[in-house]
């Protein structure tokens, strides 16, 4: 019998187990929020909130893992404003940085004391003190390399400089990534978050919607390799998550030196086992919008069964989840993982 940080462990493995695990990363949504009793206003700001809210999640859906999703931690500590006052998800307002300009490595010493680093520890000790030693922790901190130079000097200035100044476009990621490998390695120290479950790495601006996979292995790969290995260097457990059609990527995510992928529903799951053929774990990929924010429990079902079917190790969203999306649904998805014996 397992237990499921035992079950999460042996699923990144590829080992045969019982079931699939059953994951959702960043579950944040309103009837959660409403649940926890936390204050919405505040929850970016308050790690041991966001841990209730986590558990909360955890608790009222039925995942294997308590999920903590603190994806901005490094932009902030770079000096990058973000705004939290929306509704949803928060979104960069503004960046000391710009194209051409002067990128300099911040003060490690510095950067672990920052508020959005300690904010972020506080948030993962009280998640593993409500989650106990058998229940997974998993987190996000930063997006990956692409992402973040474009968070940084404006995505689209980032992606017409791909065309006209690629050279420019490779010293900025060779500075972020060497930043955020340093990060890393800082954040994941022993007594800061120094044993979580996986530490997820979200680089939606490599996706197959956006640049070419030739695109992808000069861009991307190199500078996600870097920070990957950073985080394997601490003895944690690195996750790579891209978004939209990242078909032909994949053997490319494959050489990144995460222990597993996730990927979006774009991707057809039985293709994706094909071009994996494995080599990683595979993560995901049940509709975020649909089924699991718009459609019935009864579809839920459905798509999560083609996903195992198809053979990936864990049943997750294909990405992050609206805030508005069913308890009822994400309820769905997990009882019919749990509900699988192979």
């Amino acid at each position: 019998m397992y237990s499921d940080k035992e079950r999460l462990k042996a699923s990144l493995d590829m080992e045969r187990t019982d079931r699939p695990s059953v994951t959702c990363t960043g579950n944040i949504t309103i009837d959660a929020i409403k649940k926890s009793g936390v204050n919405p206003s505040t929850i970016w700001h308050d790690g041991n909130a966001m841990a209730h809210l986590a558990m909360t999640s955890h608790e009222m859906c039925g995942t294997d893992e308590v999920s903590l999703f603190f994806v901005w931690t490094h932009l902030e500590a770079l000096g990058a404003v973000v705004n939290y006052e929306v509704k949803g998800i928060p979104y960069l307002q503004s960046s000391p940085f710009k194209l051409f300009g002067e990128y300099e490595m911040p003060d490690m010493d510095k950067y672990v004391k920052s508020r959005s680093v300690q904010r972020t520890v506080e948030g993962y000790k009280k998640a593993k003190q409500l989650a106990g030693k058998d229940t997974p922790v998993t987190m996000v901190t930063s997006w990956g390399p692409l992402t973040t130079a474009g968070h940084l000097v404006g995505t689209e200035a980032l992606m017409l400089a791909i065309a006209t100044d690629p050279d420019e476009v490779k010293r900025l990621l060779k500075f972020v990534c060497e930043f955020d490998a340093e990060a890393y390695k800082a954040e994941l120290a022993a007594g800061f978050i120094d044993s979580t479950d996986w530490i997820k790495i979200g680089e939606p601006s490599a996706s197959g919607d956006l640049i070419s996979p030739e695109m992808f292995e000069e861009l991307s790969l190199p500078y996600l390799q870097k920070e990957i290995n950073a985080i394997k260097s601490t003895g944690q457990t690195p996750v790579l998550h891209i978004c939209g059609d990242t078909t032909n990527h994949l053997p490319y995510m494959v050489q990144s030196g995460a222990k597993a992928i996730n990927i979006e529903e774009k991707v057809d799951p039985y293709v994706a086992m094909r071009q994996v053929n494995g080599k990683v774990a595979l993560i995901g990929n049940v509709g975020p919008v649909k089924p699991l924010m718009m459609g019935t429990p009864e579809q839920v079902q459905a798509d999560t069964l083609r996903c195992i079917d198809a053979g990936f190790q864990i049943i997750n969203p294909g990405c992050a989840i609206a805030p508005e999306t069913p308890t009822a649904n994400l309820k769905m998805m997990c009882d019919t993982v749990k509900a699988y014996k192979r």
